[in-house]
């Protein structure tokens, strides 16, 4: 079974680990000093084990890679098991990918970046308001930025529109240029196999505009991102000031305070008949240089062939590196606030410790302009499937995990036993304050959402409530209400006066819009619901930033599409849609616009920029619709 064989692998990782780190300790027990902090340490462990380990969650501190060598340890460990999954992976290892041409960089108009005025606009939907985030369209009030694709010349375009309404013009067409590799070579651009993976995005900060791409390395695995930095004082001819590649395909991009943090992944690193002598594998690589061990983060229970590389830029003045991090192991989400900056995966049940339950392992880091310091890690149990299930309030982290449960009935072979979920508080040094489990059993998470120490959770299979969790008193967490509802909310925003909203799916398949009374959370109410006739899909449903929120005008918007049936040929017709709604307590939820966007897809990013309203739809044709925006 694919999912036992990569288990039960994952798992060997971790006890070779366990054996490097033994046969350490046992030269080291020969120094009476050392024996000593040891006993220490191990009597410190055993009462944080007692305090938070086992079923309620284990706290550790962030351990360094000792060397290269044993990077190199951890990643053939892999093949102990033989790991189908990576031994599938491991033979592409053929074939340099092309390197692109060069090609126009097409005519800009004259337009003067001092006459450019910033009007009132409504930013995008971010995780935390004051983290900045890239996104593939944004804006600063002055222009609409935007990535296209063009698949044929294999190369990103950058086009740049001066809002004006109906006379929205673009003022410049931008080539985004491919780096150069070690041999003087120009890097290829990556092309997903996967069609709704986003391989660009941009951000913008004042006069400093970044875009991130990825690339093609050396062999089909080598995945790198570039990262170019523009001073974009003259709107009409954007100047580079610098740029970097960075191992991985490309993450996200978050700001805060004038410091940018670039993050990449590298996945399905080949370990089949990979030498000690191959760092380019397995060892994490910035602007063609192996990072210091000092930088490598390798914990006992990594998991997978991958790992995770931040990196943090200072915006302000010459642009450069501020600090670098990597993380070996498979760590996909990650979450950023003012002062803190969270990693976080998915250690799956070792079979062969008959383990109960999958779990969730989340690293720390504090932030100080750019620095990044590890503070501490705490693996507790169930996986968190929702990218709101982890939220940090002032000095506590407050998370959401779904569990399954594992009943072994034979050596190495196991049965789902039911799920549940839990709530869990954790202190600033990630140690558990307390726990709550057997929530809503035999239910899936479909959403969760923190309004400072209540959280909302969504479950789906027969019930389908919208369940408040109550953490204002961390050491004994509570349940206020459950209201039962139908269909189910994939996302939920509060947007002030008590009120709660919900996007998700109706019970016919069409997406709705929920609107939910939270003034007492022990009597939680749906105060309105719509369902969206005209939408079946819709990239709202797993990208926040795809949701409009106009909180001061109390407007909500997405887009998405509606499929029609097949005709001869077997393709599908479809037409797409951009939705506009104003809530409020009095009036509840009143549609204000339905506008029909031709020759789109499920990809549409609304925005208002002045008295207008702005739909634009992913891919190659950068068509900005413009609509006339109705507050009330």
């Amino acid at each position: 079974m694919k999912g036992a064989s990569k288990t039960a692998t994952e798992s060997m990782i971790c006890l070779r680990m366990q054996e490097i780190k033994r046969h350490r300790d046992s030269r080291n027990r020969r120094m009476p000093v050392v024996c000593w902090i040891i006993g220490i340490a191990l009597i410190i462990c055993f009462f944080i084990s007692f305090l938070g380990g086992g079923e309620n969650g284990r706290t550790t501190t962030v351990e360094h890679a000792d060397s290269y060598g044993q990077i190199y340890q951890y990643y053939v460990g892999l093949l102990e098991k033989q790991d189908q999954y990576v031994l599938a992976k491991s033979d592409n290892l053929s074939g340099v990918m092309s390197s692109a041409g060069d090609l126009n960089t097409g005519a800009a108009q004259a337009v003067s970046s001092e006459n450019a005025l910033t009007q009132a606009y409504t930013s995008m939907n971010r995780r935390e308001k004051e983290i900045g985030e890239a996104d593939r369209t944004v804006t600063d009030g002055k222009w609409i930025y935007t990535l296209t694709a063009d698949w044929e010349a294999k190369q990103n375009f950058l086009v740049i529109s001066k809002p004006d309404g109906k006379n929205t013009e673009k003022v410049l067409r931008m080539p985004v240029p491919l780096p150069k590799d070690k041999n003087d070579h120009p890097y290829a651009l990556y092309e997903s196999p996967w069609p709704v993976n986003r391989n660009a995005e941009i951000y913008v900060k004042g006069n400093i505009l970044v875009i991130a791409q990825e690339l093609c390395g050396e062999f089909e695995w080598d995945i790198k991102t570039a990262a170019y930095f523009y001073d974009i004082s003259d709107i009409t001819c954007p100047r580079e000031l610098r740029h970097t590649v960075q191992n991985g395909g490309y993450r996200s991009i978050r700001e805060y305070d004038g410091m940018l943090y670039l993050v990449t992944q590298r996945t399905d690193i080949p370990v089949t008949a990979m030498e000690e002598k191959d760092k380019e594998r397995y060892i994490p690589e910035s602007d063609g240089g192996y990072l210091g061990t000092d930088h490598i983060i390798l914990s006992m229970d990594a998991q997978g062939n991958s790992y995770t590389m931040i990196s943090s830029w200072r915006l302000q003045g010459e642009i450069k590196r501020r600090d670098i991090k990597a993380v070996i192991g498979h760590y996909p989400d990650i979450y950023m606030t003012e002062n803190n900056l969270y990693l976080s995966t998915t250690l799956f049940a070792d079979v062969r410790k008959k383990d109960l339950s999958d779990q969730s392992r989340i690293i720390k880091f504090r932030i100080l302009k750019g620095k990044m310091t590890e503070d501490n890690a705490v693996t507790i149990p169930g996986a968190i499937t929702n990218c709101f299930g982890i939220q940090e309030d002032n000095d506590k982290l407050y998370v959401v995990t779904q569990r399954i449960h594992y009943t072994y009935y034979e050596e190495n072979e196991r049965y789902t036993d039911g799920t549940d979920i839990c709530a869990y508080a954790l202190d600033e040094k990630m140690r558990l304050i307390s726990k709550k489990d057997g929530i809503a059993k035999e239910e899936d998470v479909k959403a969760v959402r923190f309004l400072g120490d209540i959280g909302y959770i969504v479950s789906y299979k027969e019930t389908d409530p919208l369940i408040g969790i109550d953490f204002s008193t961390p050491r004994k967490l509570k349940i206020t209400d459950e209201l039962k509802m139908p269909g189910f909310s994939t996302y939920l925003h509060p947007v002030g006066d008590h009120l709660l909203l919900g996007l998700g799916r109706s019970e016919n398949g069409h997406m709705k819009i929920a609107l939910y009374d939270i003034s007492d959370n022990y009597n939680i109410k749906i105060l309105d619901e719509k369902i969206i006739k005209n939408i079946e899909e819709s990239h709202a449903e797993t990208d926040y930033r795809k949701v409009f929120l106009d909180e001061e005008n109390g407007i909500v918007g997405l887009g998405g599409a509606f499929y029609k049936e097949t005709d001869d040929e077997g393709e599908e017709d479809h037409e797409s849609h951009y939705v506009l709604y104003h809530y409020g307590r009095s009036g509840g939820l009143r549609k204000l616009g339905d506008h029909k966007i031709p020759k789109a897809g499920e990809g549409l990013t609304g925005m208002r920029i002045g008295d207008w309203f702005y739909v634009i739809p992913e891919g190659e044709d950068t068509k900005i619709f413009s609509y006339p925006y109705k507050r009330y």
